[in-house]
This record gives C-alpha cells, structure tokens and sequence, in this order.
C-alpha cells in the first residue's frame, strides 16, 4: 500500500498521514541546506520527506547575471548535499522545475515566479545542471562562467564551476591544458557528480619563467586568488607568500602584474580561448568551447516532431536559443524573432517573439490533416535562420 503525506510550512505539527512532510526553506546561501529530522518531526519513527525547497527562496531569472546564476545552481546543490547527508531523510522535492504565471502578490513584476530550474519553455538555466549530472545515461557537461571578466565586479572573476557527470574534465586555455579535474575535491560530498570549482587558470605555464619550484607554486597559487577575488582580497596565507617573494626572491610589484597580465589578465592582449573536454571511461564524451563570439545563431529544439492526432489535437513545445558558432547560449540577447508555420499545422501563440535571456519558445498544433509542417525561425533582421520539420499522423 502507498505511504500517505500532506504538506506542511510548520515544524512539529500534529502527523496525520504515515509520512510526515515539511516544506523546508530554511537554507538562504550561507547556512546549513536542511533541518534534521529531529527538529522537524514530533515522530521519529515515522518517515519523513521534504515536500518543498528553494523557490521563492531565490528566484532567478534565464537573463539575471552570471554570478546569481551561479549562487542559484549551488543552492540547490547545497541542499540536495544535505539531504543526502542526513539518512533519516526519505528525499526531497525542489519547488520547482519550471517558471510559472502567477498572481501579482508571488511574482515578480511581470507575474511570473521564476523559481523553476528551468524557463516556462523548459530551457535550462545553470541550476539544471545540478539535476542533470546526477545520472549517466547522457554526457552532461556545462561551465557557469562566459569568461568575460567584466561580467564581475572589479573584472575579478570569482568563482566558477564545471558541471558533469564525467570521471574527469581536461582544461584548456589557447590549446594548452591547464588542469584535469575530478569530482574527488567538492563543496558537496553526499553528492554524485557534484559540480566541480576551478581554481587554475595557468597549469604549468609558469615552467617559461625560470622559476624555483616554491617560487612558482606560491606565483601560481597568488595570481590564480587575485583573478578570482581580486588584489585587495587576497587571504592571509596568500599574503603571507607574497611577502616571502618580495624579501626572498627580490619580485617587485612590477613583475607580478606582467606575469598578471602575460598568464591571467584578459585585457587589451591576445584573446583567450578556452576548451573543456569531458572524458568517461577513458573516452571523450562532450567537448565544450568557450571563445570571443563572432557570429551568432538561433537554435530550435522540440520535444518531439512526429505528432499524433487521435481524439484531439496534439501540441509539441518548441524551445529557440540564440547561440553563438560554439552553441554557447547569448545570455543576453533579448531581441524579437520571427516565427512562420507551413503546412498542416498552426502556432499557438504569436508569430513575433521576444526571447529573454537568450531563450523563448513557442507551440506548434495539428489541425485535423495527415501529412508534414515546416516551422522557420528567423531573427528579426534575418541574418540566422533555424528550420525544424513536423511529421502529423491521424490515429483512429
């Protein structure tokens, strides 16, 4: 027989079903993910599940910037870390997966509730990715960062992650392989497939510089603090190595911002390009570039493109992106594109669309007539063009 539950915003309440369940919201970024157990349930034992995290918690838009993108994907992580943790816990459910209208009390100003992981068309936004790299079956990888340091305050880059359930991910910068990463050093132990932060943006570039082995690591590990956070916020440890460089190894302060600037710094130099190559059972699986966009596209996925029709008509979800020549997705590329059906079916929905962050989508009906359907979308000066082709059956 199934278990029963309810949903509850209280701790401690009177427990009416066999499963006792709490929508946990304690987590706000800097704390624990969860509550335990015990101070929740009025029963220990009986099971006990999460029936709501997140949310409204920390709605995130496709189109906020980079850094609250990122804080929202590693909120989820860090709950569904501590869930895992504590083994008492059945599980839990995110609130939730996809953005959704709303009345104007819960939404934002265009009543819409941006707390799903994924956008009201289902395209993912970087929190996704947490869900995504928990299973094997398809190759995931994806970087939470464009890389342009003035997405950052004071162009310091912060922090950036790899999300993948590879073994490993190879790391290059201008084709020279920085690092390989792992999941073994994570933020997020209970977790399979955690996201993995990158802490090295030089590899053994330093060996050019005809340095001690201590004097290029302590090099190496100050440039890589000061392109995260920034001169001025270096730690004690990483203070404490540049002093011993200035009195032991006579470095001015002219000489670290060249090597700055030859091996970190992205301004006014050479563009940086970087390649991110997810590798399984000793295979590469998934390649992922990261370079200056010169050209930009438009990408139509569908969530199937053979429609049948039987006692009414059937709808496929139509997902646009705007790309560039790597399929990175513009994250802020906001202008109108303009859809065109032919054929046996129709568009619910307008034939202009705005895409926010990137991203829209649209809806693609049968009208009642076996046969095909070509759906073209172009942008609205008509430089990137995307065609997908729908097959109708009529099913008795």
């Amino acid at each position: 027989m199934r278990q029963t539950g309810g949903v509850r915003c209280y701790k401690k309440m009177s427990l009416l079903e066999d499963v006792y369940t709490y929508n946990d919201f304690v987590h706000s970024g800097g704390n624990q993910g969860c509550d335990k157990k015990s101070d929740v349930t009025p029963d220990m034992n009986k099971g006990y599940l999460i029936s709501e995290y997140m949310g409204h918690m920390f709605p995130t838009k496709a189109f906020d910037w980079e850094e609250k993108r990122l804080e929202d994907a590693t909120r989820h992580a860090t709950v569904l870390n501590d869930v895992a943790k504590n083994t008492d816990i059945a599980g839990s459910f995110g609130w939730c997966m996809f953005d959704y209208n709303t009345h104007r009390d819960f939404g934002s100003g265009d009543r819409i509730c941006y707390h799903g992981v994924m956008d009201m068309f289902r395209n993912p936004k970087l929190a996704a990715y947490v869900y995504a790299e928990m299973q094997d079956e398809t190759p995931v990888l994806e970087v939470s960062s464009s890389m342009d340091i003035g997405e950052h305050p004071g162009c310091n880059r912060n922090e950036t992650y790899i999300f993948t359930n590879a073994d490993s991910v190879k790391m290059y910068k201008n084709d020279r392989l920085i690092k390989e990463y792992t999941h073994e050093s994570t933020e997020w132990p209970y977790l399979k497939n955690a996201p993995i932060q990158i802490d090295d943006y030089i590899g053994d570039a330093l060996k050019d510089e005809k340095m001690t082995p201590a004097q290029e690591r302590d090099v190496k590990i100050i440039l890589n603090e000061v392109a995260k956070f920034g001169l001025y916020q270096m730690n004690t440890s990483s203070k404490m190595k540049a002093a011993k460089l200035m009195v032991f190894h006579r470095m001015k302060m002219t000489e670290a911002v060249e090597l700055y600037n030859k091996y970190i710094g992205d301004w006014g130099g050479e563009s940086k390009t970087y390649r991110f190559e997810a590798i399984k059972n000793g295979e590469v699986v998934k390649t992922k570039n990261i370079a200056p966009m010169t050209k930009m596209g438009l990408e139509v996925e569908c969530d199937r493109v053979v429609l049948k029709e039987i006692e009414s008509y059937d709808v496929a979800c139509v997902r646009i992106r705007a790309v560039d020549e790597n399929r990175n997705i513009l994250y802020y590329y906001n202008d109108p594109v303009v859809l065109k059906i032919e054929g046996n079916a129709e568009l619910i929905g307008p034939t202009v669309v705005g895409l926010n962050g990137g991203c829209g989508g649209t809806y693609v009906k049968t009208t009642g007539k076996a046969g095909s359907a070509r759906l073209t979308v172009t942008d609205i000066n008509g430089r990137a063009m995307a065609e997908v082709d729908f097959k109708i059956q009529l099913e008795p």
